[in-house]
């Protein structure tokens, strides 16, 4: 009898200190955890990076893929139609449907690239460099004057000429380290450049074999969502799939063309009033399109700039009046054709979208920013819908 209740205490007491040495374990790690929070977040940040930097290729596959692939059905169906190309294997109409998208794609962003070049080469070729040279001396001039007159002040003012001698010493370090550091960021900069065109070109390849073998994807990611979830559940996959590609696919490929069109039109009407570096402008201001409301601002910002500086003020008022039609035209006619349904947020959401999107991703963060915040309304609105659903459904049975 004692020996039993001498185990039973025991016991008793082994799980209390089992307990107590548990929670006093998780609360000491508790403690380091926030103790070297920022070591810790830092290196998860770490972590996280160089996971991103190896699977970037692929990333860019997949979304190269998922944009192109309505051009690439749309290819596959024409070169179906055609009488004289049959195949044995229908495979053979997808492999050239992709192979005539990626040429042709790579062909327009060439000749963009081209145009663009070839205006703004022209464009600089006609400025007088003799001028120029004289304006660089005469701001030299200026400058030296300037000190001179400076330093014959404070030689009037009793302030010592060794103080001034050592405070140009520290100014001209100061632009020696400056100069070192904008060289280092420069190669940087290369590098980076580097790996990024490295990781675009391995991206296309990738984009040709799951456009090629889309199929056989879309097959294997069914299975797997079959085989780790019930069917109920598979069921809400796929048509929350389905919500999210039509937000997404409406908005990224509406969005590039949208943002063709302004680019495309900024350009002509400036170079038609006349305004210098228009191409350049209206690229920037096409590409700024992607973030909501930046590409005016800069298409503003750009004709101003360059305008007044070439002293061309009348045809900045022209040129301001006619940006204010074409973002009309745009936001009116063309934007609503392109993007349809794909984006219904108002504008004071869109605006919060863009500066959190910034804040959490960059300039990506910012583009992408509208379909997430416009995906995540949809569903808000549906979890609302079902829950005034449930709610009239159960008023309705108790009345009855």
């Amino acid at each position: 009898m004692v020996k039993k209740i001498k185990e039973n205490i025991n016991k008793k007491y082994t799980t209390i200190a089992v307990y107590i040495i548990g929670t006093a374990v998780i609360i000491l790690i508790m403690a380091l955890a926030i103790i070297n929070l920022h070591d810790i977040y830092k290196c998860v940040l770490g972590i996280f990076h160089y996971i991103l930097k190896i699977l970037m290729p692929i990333i860019i596959g997949i979304s190269i893929a998922y944009i192109i692939d309505p051009l690439v059905g749309w290819i596959e169906d024409k070169y179906r139609k055609i009488r004289f190309l049959k195949f044995k294997k229908p495979k053979k109409y997808r492999m050239f449907a992709v192979a005539t998208a990626i040429i042709v794609i790579i062909f327009t962003i060439v000749f963009l690239i081209t145009l663009f070049i070839f205006s703004i080469t022209k464009q600089i070729s006609d400025i007088n460099f003799d001028d120029g040279v004289k304006i660089v001396k005469n701001y030299v001039d200026s400058f030296s004057y300037s000190l001179n007159g400076v330093e014959d002040k404070l030689s009037s003012l009793n302030i010592e000429s060794s103080k001034i001698s050592e405070y140009i010493s520290k100014t001209a370090s100061s632009l020696g380290s400056s100069i070192q550091d904008f060289v280092n960021n420069f190669i940087t900069s290369t590098v980076s450049i580097s790996g990024t065109v490295v990781n675009f070109i391995i991206g296309i390849i990738i984009s040709i074999y799951i456009l090629i073998d889309k199929d056989y994807f879309i097959m294997q990611r069914k299975r797997i969502v079959k085989a780790f979830v019930k069917e109920n559940t598979a069921i809400k996959i796929g048509d929350l799939w389905r919500d999210f590609d039509t937000i997404f696919s409406g908005f990224v490929r509406g969005q590039l063309l949208d943002v063709l069109f302004m680019g495309v039109s900024t350009s002509i009407v400036l170079s038609i009033i006349g305004i210098k570096y228009s191409v350049l402008i209206g690229s920037l201001a096409g590409v700024c399109h992607m973030i909501p409301y930046f590409g005016p601002v800069m298409a503003y910002i750009g004709t101003i700039s360059f305008g007044l500086l070439n002293g061309q003020p009348k045809q900045v008022v022209i040129a301001i009046i006619s940006l204010i039609v074409v973002q009309q035209i745009d936001a009116n006619i063309v934007a609503p054709k392109l993007l349809g349904n794909s984006v219904s947020l108002k504008p004071v959401f869109i605006l919060i979208a863009v500066l959190l999107g910034g804040s959490i991703g960059g300039i990506l963060g910012m583009v992408l920013a509208v379909p997430c915040a416009a995906f995540l309304k949809l569903l808000f609105s549906r979890f609302i819908e079902n829950k005034i659903a449930k709610k009239e459904s159960v008023e309705k049975d108790e009345i009855e």
